[in-house]
């Protein structure tokens, strides 16, 4: 359970950084490196090799993937263009379709759930059910994917 906790704060971490990357100029590294260094006063554990570790790829991983990414989103928002979509929304978008991808045993509903709970946290009062409803439609298709595999 701990472990948990620790991974969540680890999705809080890659999420503001990405908010950081979406508006601003900043590199990566320097961005994910500036921001470890000020968390390891308030979050010990987040600065561990292990978390940061998974902190930095979750983060590469995301930011190398958005256009896969914004792409899937359109495809299941047609009607609310990518760039129109609040940045942490997209964020948060784009944080659960990396995982779902990256991650094939990562259960779809799980992922979802994490998600809405990051849009709950710091988006607006709609940002869950939009989150939610997009990540469903992709959800569905890349289980679909994952059984025609197996």
């Amino acid at each position: 359970m701990k472990e948990d906790h620790v991974l969540r704060r680890a999705r809080c971490f890659v999420l503001e950084t990405l908010y950081e990357l979406e508006n601003s100029e900043h590199d990566l590294e320097a961005v994910c490196e500036r921001r470890l260094c000020e968390a390891a006063d308030s979050d010990v554990e987040l600065t561990t090799p292990g978390t940061s570790g998974f902190a930095k790829g979750l983060l590469r991983g995301v930011w190398n993937s958005r256009i896969d990414s914004d792409a899937r989103i359109q495809k299941a928002a047609p009607k609310h263009p990518v760039e129109s979509i609040a940045a942490i929304d997209r964020s948060v978008l784009r944080l659960a379709i990396w995982e779902l991808l990256a991650d094939n045993s990562a259960p779809v509903g799980a992922v979802v759930n994490e998600a809405v709970e990051l849009a709950r946290s710091y988006g607006s009062d709609s940002s869950p059910g939009f989150v939610n409803g997009v990540l469903r439609t992709i959800g569905a298709e890349i289980s679909e994917q994952r059984n025609k595999v197996k």
